[in-house]
C-alpha cells in the first residue's frame, strides 16, 4: 500500500492547484486514472484512441523520474503527463516503455507520447521532441536556509572541498571546473550528502535531479538527516529532458508544445518539482527560457545547448563549460542504490 504520506502530500498538491484555478484536478498517483468528467481539446488522428492519451513512461529509470509501485507508476514524469493530460481535457493512461524502442511504440501508435527523452538516456531519431521541461547535470549542493538560491562563483570554491561519489562523473566534473583535487570520493550518496548534513563538508556534487530527490525526499524516520541541502548551481553542461512525439504527428506536437508553455507559467510544473525536488531545487533545474517543438536529430543537446539560458532567474549557468566532455570511461552518473521509496515524495516538505 502507498504510504499515507504519499497520498497527503497528493492531495495538498491537487488542493493547491484547484485554488489556484490551475486546472489540475486530477492526481495520477499510482494509476494515472481519473474519475472526473471530460470534455476533450484534442481527438483522433492527434490521438489513438478518443478520450485517452497514452503516455510511455520507462519503470526502469531511476527515480524521481518514474517508478513502478504495486499495481501502477509514480513520479515526477507521472505526475507531469497527468498535468497535461488534464489541460486536454483526456483520460491518461501510463504505458511501461523499460526496454522497448520508443520510435516502435510511437509509429505503431502503441503510445501517443514518451516522457524523459534525453541524450545520454532514452532517445528517438525519427520523431519530434517537445521542451525541456527540466535540465539535468553534475551539480553543486549546500545548506540553504530560505527558498531563494544563492548565488555562488565556482572562482571562490578554489582550495575548498566538495565531497562526491567515487568514480562518478560529478567528481570530474568538479575536478575539471574548480582544480585538481578539489573532489573528495566517498562510497555512496548517502556518504556525500551525510557529510555535509553532519557540518564535515560545505559542499557537495551530485547530479543535480538525483541529488536532489535523495535530499529532499529524507529517512521518515531520520527527517533531520539531510535538512535544508539542495541543488544549487548546475555544473559541466546541463542536458534537456524532452517528451517525444511520432515525426508525423505534427498537431500533437504543436499542442503539446502550447500545453507545456501553459503548465510552466502558470505554475503547475513548478508544484510538481517542488513535491519531488524541493523549492530550491526545483527552481534550479526547471527550465525557464523557451519550449519548443523540433526534429529529434536537431534537439538541442549537451555540446549545443548556451549556458547563458541554463537555470532560473540568471543564478545559474554563469560558470556552465558548454564544451566540457567527459572522458568516454568516466561514470555517466551518480549511482542511485540508496534512494528513497518514491511512494514517500515529499516528505522533505519543510
Amino acid at each position: 500500500m502507498i504510504g499515507r504520506r504519499f497520498w497527503a502530500r497528493a492531495l495538498v498538491i491537487t488542493t493547491v492547484l484547484a485554488l489556484a484555478g490551475m486546472g489540475l484536478t486530477g492526481c495520477a498517483g499510482a494509476t494515472g486514472s481519473r474519475q472526473l468528467p471530460l470534455s476533450p481539446t484534442v481527438s483522433t488522428p492527434a490521438i489513438g484512441q478518443a478520450g485517452v492519451l497514452k503516455v510511455g513512461v520507462d519503470s526502469k529509470r531511476l527515480a524521481p523520474f518514474t517508478s513502478s509501485y504495486q499495481s501502477g507508476y509514480v513520479g515526477m514524469d507521472v505526475d507531469i503527463a497527468a498535468a497535461i493530460a488534464d489541460r486536454l481535457g483526456l483520460r491518461l493512461q501510463l504505458v511501461d516503455i523499460a526496454g522497448k524502442s520508443a520510435d516502435d511504440l510511437l509509429n505503431s501508435g502503441e503510445v501517443d507520447m514518451v516522457m524523459s527523452l534525453e541524450q545520454s538516456g532514452n532517445v528517438i531519431s525519427q520523431g519530434r521532441v517537445i521542451g525541456p521541461y527540466v535540465y539535468t547535470a553534475p551539480a553543486l549542493f549546500m545548506v540553504t536556509r530560505s527558498n531563494t538560491v544563492p548565488s555562488v562563483d565556482l572562482q571562490t570554491l578554489k582550495g575548498t572541498t566538495v565531497v562526491a561519489q567515487k568514480d562518478s562523473l560529478s567528481a570530474w566534473t568538479v575536478d575539471e571546473l574548480i582544480g585538481a583535487n578539489t573532489s573528495r570520493p566517498l562510497a555512496t550518496l548517502s556518504d556525500v550528502f551525510d557529510a555535509v548534513g553532519n557540518g564535515q563538508s560545505t559542499y557537495a556534487a551530485a547530479d543535480a535531479i538525483i541529488g536532489s530527490y535523495l535530499t529532499y525526499n529524507y529517512d521518515p524516520k531520520n527527517p533531520a538527516r539531510y535538512r535544508d541541502i539542495s541543488c544549487v548551481k548546475l555544473l559541466g553542461t546541463p542536458t534537456g529532458v524532452y517528451i517525444g512525439v511520432s515525426k508525423t504527428n505534427s498537431q500533437l506536437a504543436d499542442v503539446l508544445t502550447t500545453t507545456l508553455r501553459t503548465i510552466r507559467d502558470n505554475g503547475e510544473l513548478g508544484v510538481i518539482l517542488n513535491k519531488w525536488l524541493g523549492p530550491v531545487s526545483s527552481t534550479v533545474v526547471m527550465n525557464t527560457q523557451a519550449i519548443v517543438s523540433q526534429s529529434a536529430s536537431d534537439a538541442i543537446g549537451p555540446s549545443q545547448q548556451p549556458s547563458s539560458t541554463i537555470g532560473a532567474q540568471g543564478t545559474e549557468g554563469t560558470d556552465v563549460s558548454a564544451g566540457l566532455q567527459a572522458p568516454d570511461d568516466q561514470a555517466a552518473q551518480d549511482t542511485g542504490d540508496d534512494l528513497p521509496d518514491p511512494s514517500n515524495a515529499g516528505d522533505g516538505t519543510q
